[in-house]
């Protein structure tokens, strides 16, 4: 859509040469050469709109990194097009005769209904001014406190995993005896067919919520794999069929979405779920991977009684909040350690800790016995105990007292001592830290989330320093720099306003349109049933270069204007070139706007950013441009 409105204005210039009675190389020469300028500046402000993307950091960043390589590039080969190929096809292929007499009066009816509107609120022109603007403001200021802010949008994929854990200690063959349950249990609540394609497992192997693996004997992952999901839109069932040489629907079978499949499959593991049979299991259904989960806090403190009471606080608490599930924490106890120290009745004996190590070590520690050579090498031979990893040879392990042949019961001498120890430390910036993760269920955002939480854990900060990571955390880190590349696109694009205009004033009644067309954004994530997201805050910046685009085309003709009646005549001039790059690039984002599906949900909201941030700007840019031109320029010119 955006790559041929610079063909438009142009092709609409050239042809308006025509009608004025010149010639076609005349026609075709001073129709393009005219709006060089304008076209000129009009890409270079799309252009400035998404480059400072490329400031974003982190894997947001990569994500997004090809949008302004991508519309850069080509917006610079549809120059070319603009300026020397299309007015050589206009020489050739344009007409000197009026048009078809249908389009004419089509065409002249709009420009009569625009004429009329136009002449109102110019004659009208406090009052409208006034009604619009405040208008805008109360209609964008209640939009803005109903839609919730979220990372990314949902969107359907072909898996739900089944991941967990068995529990540290345990061997690759328990916990192959687990998935099995787990794997029967499955396949006897679910049919192979239209919904569910089939269920593997991988066993010592799990993923996490951006797809890296971690490697125990103790964890596991099941696959459980979908089917294509069924059209769900018109767009899916009428038209991609025939649009797509290569379409197969033969997959096609699925009529749940993912979401709803992890639903039941949480239902059928419910009892497992809330045993003690697993020290971790959850049904997850996968996202973009930006983010590894949507609620993650992390903890840490010297105090580790506060520590544990903050984060078993904190989880009961979650655990309260309707639609987030997979409440866990990373707290993977390993083995016990078994610690002794000599009581009063072995000293008396003259038994050290040193002394009983000593002859505890050949009997529970693997030991070298001898080495020797085959054709192979080096042959190692190690020795160990068959009890060396039997908690109960202990209770009858004899030592020898010192200085003495007599026999005593290690348990007689000694005070044994269990303390759990922590199988995995995890740190950051050198400080140990233990999280919580949660997954919220799509309904429930990580903002409403925290909104609750928040009164607990500023309690809990004043024992425990807690970080809000996660994609609360990612949230925040986008929305500042979102915030950072639209005012570096602002004042990129006003540079190249005031090259254009040579005016601060008129450079500023564009850009007025900026803030203003925020509503249409607003009112079609609305429409459209969306939160705000990422890609949609890319979509507003990307938004201001493009709806400057018809400013300049406006403001590039009423410039000339010495009255008001030459206003509107100059503006009616441009309503056809405005309507048509506006309607261009509104249906060139039509099917990305309504017939999304699958991962190109991802970037839905930046198309209705665009599409409807355009739809309402270009009302601005009909009305409100000539307005505030009115205002300040012909404010004494009578009506």
């Amino acid at each position: 859509g955006m790559l041929v409105d610079e063909a438009i204005v142009v092709g609409e210039n050239i042809y308006r040469h025509l009608e004025m009675g010149k010639d076609k190389m005349s026609a075709a020469l001073d129709g393009a050469v005219e709006m060089y300028p304008a076209v000129l500046t009009a890409t270079a402000t799309t252009i400035f709109a998404f480059l400072p993307i490329l400031l974003m950091t982190g894997e947001t960043g990569v994500f997004m990194r090809i949008l302004p390589i991508m519309i850069s590039v080509l917006l610079l080969s549809s120059l070319l097009e603009a300026f020397f190929f299309l007015p050589l096809h206009a020489k050739h292929l344009f007409k000197t005769n009026k048009k078809e007499k249908g389009s004419e009066k089509f065409w002249e009816k709009n420009k009569q209904i625009y004429k009329t509107i136009l002449g109102f609120v110019l004659k009208w022109k406090y009052i409208s001014f006034s009604v619009l603007v405040i208008f805008i403001f109360v209609v964008t200021f209640a939009f803005s406190k109903i839609l919730k802010f979220e990372f990314l949008p949902e969107f359907d994929t072909t898996q739900v995993y089944v991941s967990g854990s068995v529990g540290v200690g345990h061997s690759i063959k328990e916990t192959e005896v687990k998935v099995k349950e787990l794997e029967q249990k499955l396949l006897n609540n679910f049919e192979l067919g239209d919904e569910i394609d089939s269920i593997s497992s991988i066993i010592g192997l799990k993923l996490d919520g951006k797809q890296l693996p971690q490697n125990e004997e103790f964890y596991f992952q099941i696959f459980v794999n979908l089917q294509e999901r069924a059209p769900v839109n018109f767009f899916d069932k009428f038209i991609n069929p025939f649009l797509s040489p290569k379409y197969d629907n033969t997959d096609m079978t699925r009529m749940q979405s993912a979401r709803e499949i992890s639903y039941q499959i949480n239902d059928v593991l419910k009892e497992d779920i809330e045993s003690n049979s697993f020290s971790e299991l959850k049904v997850i259904v996968p996202g973009a991977g930006i983010v590894s989960n949507d609620i993650e806090i992390s903890f840490n403190s010297s105090d580790k009684k506060a520590l544990a009471e903050a984060i078993t606080t904190v989880k009961k608490e979650l655990g309260a909040i309707s639609g987030v599930s997979n409440i866990a924490d990373d707290i993977l106890l390993g083995n016990f350690e078994l610690k002794f120290s000599v009581n009063s009745y072995g000293q008396q004996l003259g038994f050290t800790e040193n002394a009983i190590v000593n002859e505890l070590k050949p009997f529970y520690f693997k030991s070298a016995f001898s080495k020797m050579y085959d054709d192979s090498g080096i042959v190692e031979i190690i020795m160990q105990s068959i009890n060396k990893d039997n908690k109960s040879s202990l209770k009858n392990f004899e030592l020898t007292v010192p200085n003495s042949t007599q026999k005593v019961l290690l348990k007689e001498v000694v005070e044994f001592k269990e303390i759990s120890t922590l199988s995995q430390i995890f740190k950051e910036d050198g400080v140990a830290i233990q999280s919580i993760t949660a997954s919220l269920d799509g309904k429930l955002t990580s903002s409403e989330v925290y909104e609750q939480l928040n009164p607990i854990l500023d309690k809990l900060k004043q024992k425990v320093n807690i970080n809000i990571k996660g994609e609360e955390e990612e949230n925040k880190k986008v929305q500042a720099e979102m915030g950072q590349a639209f005012i570096i696109a602002i004042i990129l694009i006003f540079i190249a306003l005031v090259w254009m205009f040579d005016s601060i004033i008129k450079s500023l009644i564009i850009l007025s349109t900026v803030p203003l067309s925020v509503l249409g954004v607003l009112i079609g994530h609305f429409i459209m049933g969306l939160n705000l997201t990422m890609p949609g805050l890319i979509g507003i910046v990307g938004l201001a270069g493009v709806i400057v685009n018809d400013g300049i085309i406006m403001m590039d003709f009423i410039k000339k204007a010495k009255n008001i009646e030459e206003l509107k005549e100059l503006a009616l001039l441009r309503l056809r070139p405005i309507l048509l790059t506006s309607l261009t690039t509104i249906l060139g984002l039509s099917t990305l706007i309504f017939f999304a599906s699958g991962q190109s949900l991802i970037l839905q909201p930046m198309a209705v950013s665009l599409g409807f941030g355009i739809l309402w700007a270009t009302i601005l840019n009909l009305y409100y441009i000539p307005m505030l031109y009115r205002l300040i320029y012909l404010q004494k010119e009578k009506y």
